[in-house]
């Protein structure tokens, strides 16, 4: 029979028996090819390149499905493309058929009369020769077919065009699965950042739980001192559950806009420590800056330490005073300055060699950002610097 007369030909047939023309062709299509990411560009650069190095009235890429074993018609080209896009042909059906069956080419010029033939796609089309070749993945599993229909000016196909149809089959093949690899990769990215999510709303919940039975807790507390622990203890809850808040607003794999978090974490340190008998207030302002998650949580953490600070200890025997909270970047460097016009710090304070839970948070936040802070007093009230590489 006509096919395997062919598929023994073949074996024996070099690229180098190929016109110089031919070979340049196929050599800026395989670049091409390679250069595609998205499976339908891939797919439309295939059957472009199967057109011009093959010289044909149509040709089709067939994926197969390995569930049921049928042949689709992914993209097709020629004159009744439109008809037979998305059609099928099952299983060990037609020329496709054969090829994934066996493995080897098929090669015919006078296909009408060979037995493997199922009939064309289309009642308007007449298939002349064909020439189909199997898509084989490094898994060494067929994954689709490519087929040539029709050479133009009635020319045949001969044993010397199988090796160029089948180097040409064997790139795209690499990049469809490549292709494949790259959604599948998507695909997995999507679920984690949905169970992230998930994980990031579940812990928001767990401590907006914790701190909602705190703050129904603080009007009945009497002593001043636990009723301070609380208090401190509800606004770390809370500069840790916003950011959990964000991830799941903004998304996991995005940074956070440090002063629009800073901002809302002002103002909730505002609420819980306004019930002092002391009118303060914090005034923020802020730039537009973008660092990750957990940057934006050791800021916040150290700036809620410093706040609770000014508000408990800088303003004693005074009324009312204004705390301002200055967000800048300068030289890649995150800079955060706390100014109060309050009574000012001890002579003798210091953050490392302090012994009060709130110091060492601070201490221990500055180190995991790799930051530096600087204090002083200044006319009247005290001023805090703090500074952090933004990338990092």
């Amino acid at each position: 029979m006509e096919k395997e007369l062919d598929s023994q030909a073949f074996q024996k047939i070099d690229l180098q028996d190929q016109p110089r023309e031919s070979l340049q062709l196929l050599l800026e299509t395989i670049e091409g090819i390679n250069r595609t990411v998205e499976l339908k560009s891939l797919l439309a650069e295939s059957m472009e390149a199967t057109r011009i190095v093959m010289r044909t009235e149509a040709s089709s890429l067939m994926l197969l499905d390995q569930s049921t074993g049928e042949l689709f018609v992914s993209l097709p080209t020629g004159p009744v493309k439109e008809e037979i896009k998305g059609k099928s042909i099952p299983k060990h059906k037609g020329v496709g058929g054969w090829v994934v069956e066996n493995r080897e080419p098929f090669l015919s010029n006078n296909v009408e009369e060979s037995e493997v033939f199922w009939g064309d796609l289309a009642e308007d089309f007449n298939t002349r020769n064909i020439l189909c070749v199997p898509l084989i993945s490094k898994d060494d599993e067929v994954i689709g077919v490519l087929q040539a229909i029709n050479r133009r000016q009635n020319e045949e196909f001969t044993p010397h065009d199988i090796p160029v149809f089948q180097a040409l089959a064997s790139h795209v093949t690499v990049a469809i699965e490549r292709s494949r690899q790259i959604e599948r990769l998507h695909s997995r990215l999507k679920e984690k950042e949905v169970m992230l999510t998930e994980t990031h709303h579940r812990i928001k919940n767990n401590l907006s739980v914790i701190a909602g039975l705190i703050e129904m807790e603080l009007p009945s507390v009497t002593d001043a001192d636990a009723k301070e622990v609380l208090q401190t203890t509800y606004t770390r809850i809370q500069s840790m559950m916003r950011v959990h808040d964000l991830l799941c607003e903004k998304g996991l794999f995005k940074d956070i806009e440090l002063g629009f978090y800073l901002r809302q974490l002002t103002e909730q340190i505002e609420r819980t420590l306004g019930d002092m008998p002391k009118d303060i207030a914090i005034d923020l302002k802020a730039e537009n800056i973008h660092i990750s998650a957990n940057k934006a949580l050791l800021c916040g953490i150290v700036l809620n330490e410093l706040l609770v600070n000014i508000f408990k200890h800088g303003f004693k025997d005074l009324d009312h005073g204004k705390v301002t909270v200055d967000l800048y970047k300068e030289s890649e460097e995150v800079n955060l300055s706390i100014s109060d016009n309050g009574v000012g710090l001890p002579d003798d304070f210091e953050v490392r060699s302090s012994k009060t839970i709130g110091m060492w948070i601070i201490d221990v936040m500055l180190k995991k950002l790799d930051g530096n802070l600087e204090f002083e007093n200044q006319d009247q009230g005290s001023h805090f610097h703090m500074s952090f590489p933004a990338e990092g």
